[in-house]
């Protein structure tokens, strides 16, 4: 029974995350048809082994790691290539070892989505590199890339003091190399409100915990509506506006799964039913009060609300 709920709530995703996105308008158009092209990488050739060795016809095989029951506060640990899009993002805690204190997505060859506040971290400094390919953090395998940071790009409108357009690009020092295990993710539109979707991020899986976990974790977040979202916040010091239309709120009445510390920059995501195998990045984790307790949501950064930014710097040409 639990894994057929599990299943149907599988299949609502995919249908409302197909049911969401917008035709490809002015803005969002280019972010719209990278989502296709890069749709391509979810298969790689192989060789087929039914054929002789003197014939080298390949097979397009996929290798999409996307799971059915998509259940770190309340989750459960990722599966490899699941999520091919996570980035991890390092700081130097001294002259050789690098500390991962952020979350990212990888959304084209050169650029990481992520917020704005994980521009500086106390007692770290601005960030220095980006580890893709993993789900285990200390991972240096043969499927790790480690790339170094060229520029690390804040919303104009960002201001440390406050909440609001908490979000940013990291461009990097050289291309990514695409694979099964590294591979973006699609920032297109969205013409209306959701009911579920998909937090990951090496953060706390406890409030007490100190550390953050080695293992990449996900949990299905819930949408919180928006008169509940603005009455929760509606005393937040550092938000003198209160909740604005690009942010909202994600979590569960009863508390046990959210986002957490070291999940900020993480992604938000749907699962896409078009093209196949990929994930939209609907929030980027942006802050909370409690993580994991009840009544006590995070808040997102609406990426719908800057698509304009992104394309402005992403896909230039």
């Amino acid at each position: 029974m639990i894994l057929c709920l599990w299943n149907l709530t599988f299949q609502l995703l995919l249908t409302v995350g197909n049911l969401l996105l917008k035709n490809c308008d002015a803005v969002g158009e280019i972010a719209c048809e990278k989502c296709q092209e890069y749709s391509k990488y979810v298969y790689v050739d192989e060789a087929s082994p039914v054929l002789s060795a003197s014939y080298s016809e390949l097979d397009s095989i996929s290798k999409c790691g996307i799971v059915e029951t998509p259940l770190i506060v309340g989750g459960q640990r990722v599966n490899e290539i699941e999520f091919p899009h996570m980035a991890a993002i390092g700081y130097k805690s001294n002259e050789e070892n690098i500390s991962f204190k952020c979350g990212g997505s990888l959304i084209s060859e050169l650029y990481i989505l992520t917020a704005a506040h994980c521009e500086l971290v106390h007692e770290y400094g601005p960030p220095v590199a980006v580890k893709l390919g993993i789900i285990y953090i200390h991972d240096s395998g043969p499927n790790a890339q480690l790339i170094d940071i060229e520029s690390f790009i804040s919303h104009p409108q960002y201001q440390s003091a406050e909440k609001y357009f908490d979000i940013a690009l990291i461009k990097l020092k050289s291309f990514v190399k695409f694979d099964e295990y590294v591979r973006p993710a699609c920032v297109c539109q969205l013409t209306s409100e959701w009911n579920k979707a998909i937090a990951v991020g090496f953060g706390k899986t406890q409030y007490e915990n100190d550390k953050g976990s080695p293992h990449l974790m996900k949990v299905l977040l819930s949408y919180v509506d928006r008169a509940t979202c603005v009455a929760t916040y509606q005393s937040y010091k550092l938000l003198k506006n209160g909740i604005i239309d690009s942010q909202f709120c994600a979590g569960e009445r009863k508390g046990n799964k959210d986002s957490c510390q070291g999940d900020s920059g993480g992604p938000l995501q749907i699962v896409m039913s078009e093209p196949y195998c990929m994930y939209n990045i609907i929030g980027i984790t942006s802050f909370g009060k409690f993580c994991g307790f009840a009544n006590s949501y995070g808040v997102y950064t609406n990426v719908t609300s800057f698509i304009d930014f992104i394309e402005s710097i992403v896909w230039t040409e």
